[in-house]
Order: structure tokens, then sequence, then C-alpha cells
């Protein structure tokens, strides 16, 4: 899967982080996983990686700034999970 985003130093492609265990399955524990097949995942910023070849300094201001704007979507995601809590605790389905 290619995930490009806008920043200030161009367009840059990322990934979120895979993990294989030892019989080259994939890990149902890996990010990319996760993002794919649970619907209330939440990422820390350690679950994606910069695939375009750039700098240590560079690839560490590109990934502040695409996490800064993954927050809207993340935060939607919180509030629609406490909102479902809520509603599965009142009886409400």
């Amino acid at each position: 899967m290619k995930l490009l985003s806008t920043t200030n130093h161009g367009i840059v492609e990322w990934r979120w982080k895979k993990e294989k265990t030892e019989d080259a399955k994939e890990d149902r524990t890996s990010p990319f996983y996760k993002s794919l097949h649970y619907q209330w995942w939440i990422p820390k910023k350690s679950d994606f990686e910069i695939v375009t070849d750039l700098d240590r300094q560079t690839k560490q201001e590109v990934k502040d700034e695409i996490w800064e704007d993954l927050q809207n979507e993340i935060n939607y995601i919180k509030n629609l999970y406490k909102l479902h809590k809520k509603n599965k605790k009142g009886g409400i389905k």
C-alpha cells in the first residue's frame, strides 16, 4: 500500500510498519495489519516509517509534520470510540 503526503519538503511516501513472523506470514500485531483490520486502532508515532530517501533530520521533520496532520483523524476515531462505548454502556446498539 502506497501512502503519500504533501509536506514542506515535497511529496513523501510513508507506510505503516510491517513485522514478519518466522513462517513469513504477516504478524497480526503489526501496525500495517492493524491499520487494515482493526476498527478502533489508535496509532502511535512509532507505528509508521518514511519510505522516501531523506537525511535523518529531514526524515524527523517530515515524520513530525505527517504525525501532526494525522491528529485530526486520530482524534475523530478516539471520539467515535468514546461515543460507541457510551452507547454500548447505555444499552443502545
